[in-house]
């Protein structure tokens, strides 16, 4: 039957089991100092590195590497517990034989998580902290951790930095095919449209005006042969008429001389003077014959050169329409010229920009090569602990003791609760609802054994009225 227990009761109950309280307590320490002696020894050592601040003069480049430095911490921690750099240091020092090949390099790794321990401190400095059970081991891995950390570091950054100058040459060949092709694009239009171009303005309105003054001139000289013409036309009819009236006047000497020689002989005055009349009349029908014919040439000259003068006329009104639907044109092709003009400078543009920031990026990239042993300077070097850092072996055993006693109280009162056994008048008036009639006396003698039976209900050396008594009686 459980009960509760006061401070008494519970100070009693350990007193009469004390030799099972000690027996338990001892036995229960002695298994926990075991166990706090026998766990191994293990070392910290402790590493502390500071990030150097490293900026980038504005005027020289810009940064291709947009996290700063001190951003990285952070992540440092996560960067110092990544599966490259605890590998890299499990290969190079041997940690884990037997974690390794047992169960691979993955265990080894998530075990050497479990012994390192990495604070950011301040602004710009981190705390490593390994723990081993060989000292020297403990310091060299803390002092090493560091160096790969800034290996990984710096490898990363000049990574990043070779990829954004990758990154811009990529972009250049794109761009400046994109700027050759909008070259050929324009080339291939002013040849399309030689003569009609905004740049060509100028010089179609100077050829109109030429051909203009071209044509007043013309038109003058056409007005000149025109005039020429009709004089000669004028003359021919006049010159036609004169040299048909001295042919027939001619004709008719011609007759009177077959006459008067008919009639007289060669040597008559009138057929002599008929000779000369004849003679003077030939002369002056050939002469006018041959003023005819000048004239008639001239007529053929003024004719073909008024032609010409028309053909000329009508080349320089070609010339004029040419001009004018090259002037009349200019503004169409001069919007397609600009659209394709400024296309071609948005990617020249974007093209210079680029070759800018390739400069700019291979600048950074050396500088990143050049700075990157001073990236991170080792404040505090890891020394080799002489000293175990745990267990706590005083506060071990100090703990197996705490644990021990309680182990024994517990178990004193666990087998006090569960004893049933009477010990005294008050927890007998506690326990039984009948009212106590007498109580015998402990007797101490071993030899002397008493038999009280007087009433009913005795039981365990007390005595009850039975249910017909009066408790009054």
């Amino acid at each position: 039957m459980e009960r509760g227990m006061t401070a008494d009761q519970v100070l009693k109950a350990l007193w009469r089991r004390k030799v099972l309280v000690g027996a338990i307590v001892l036995g229960c320490f002695a298994v926990g100092a075991a166990i706090v002696l026998a766990q191994p020894s293990v070392y910290e050592a402790t590493a502390v590195v500071r990030v150097q601040p490293h900026r980038l003069g504005e005027e020289m480049a810009q940064r291709t590497v947009s996290e700063l430095v001190e951003q990285r911490l952070l992540t440092v921690r996560q960067e110092l517990m990544s599966r490259p750099v605890l590998e890299r240091a499990i290969q190079e020092m041997n940690l884990y034989p037997d974690i390794v090949s047992e169960d691979g390099i993955e265990a080894a790794v998530i075990r050497m998580r479990k012994d390192l321990t990495v604070r950011v401190e301040g602004e710009s400095a981190f705390e490593l902290t390994y723990a081993h059970r060989d000292p020297q081991v403990a310091a060299q891995v803390a002092n090493r951790l560091p160096q790969l950390f800034a290996e990984q570091a710096q490898k990363s950054r000049q990574d990043q930095a070779a990829r954004a100058t990758k990154l811009f040459e990529d972009e250049l060949v794109s761009l400046s095919k994109s700027v050759t092709d909008w070259e050929k694009k324009i080339a291939q239009f002013k040849v399309d449209h030689i003569g009609e171009l905004p740049e060509q303005l100028e010089m179609n309105m100077r050829g109109l005006e030429r051909v203009g003054a071209l044509m007043q001139t013309k038109s003058e000289e056409l007005r000149v042969a025109e005039a020429r013409r009709s004089e000669l036309a004028r003359a021919r009819n006049a010159a036609d008429s004169e040299a048909g009236r001295l042919e027939s006047a001619e004709h008719s000497l011609t007759q009177a001389l077959v006459a008067a020689r008919s009639s007289w002989t060669g040597d008559h005055p009138e057929v002599k003077r008929i000779n000369q009349e004849l003679s003077s009349m030939r002369e002056k029908r050939k002469d006018a014959e041959s003023r005819q014919w000048v004239e008639r040439q001239e007529r053929t000259r003024v004719s073909e050169l008024i032609t010409t003068i028309q053909k000329d006329i009508e080349a320089l009104h070609q010339q004029a329409r040419g001009y004018q639907e090259r002037l009349d044109r200019t503004p169409k092709w001069a919007h397609e010229l600009g659209v394709l003009q400024r296309d071609y400078e948005i990617a020249r543009t974007k093209y210079q920009s680029v070759v800018s920031r390739r400069v700019e990026a291979e600048i950074a990239q050396d500088l990143e090569a050049k700075s990157a042993e001073s990236l991170f300077h080792v404040m505090s070097t890891a020394g080799v602990p002489t000293t175990a850092a745990r267990p706590d072996r005083m506060s071990g055993l100090l703990i197996a003791f705490l644990v021990s006693l309680g182990l024994g109280i517990l178990t004193a009162v666990v087998l006090e609760m569960r004893d049933d056994s009477i010990r005294d008048t008050q927890e007998l008036r506690d326990r039984l609802p009948l009212p106590v009639l007498a109580v015998v006396p402990n007797m101490h003698g071993k030899a002397e054994k008493r038999v009280l039976m007087p009433a009913t209900g005795a039981r365990n050396g007390v005595v009850t009225p039975s249910s017909s008594d009066s408790p009054l009686n």
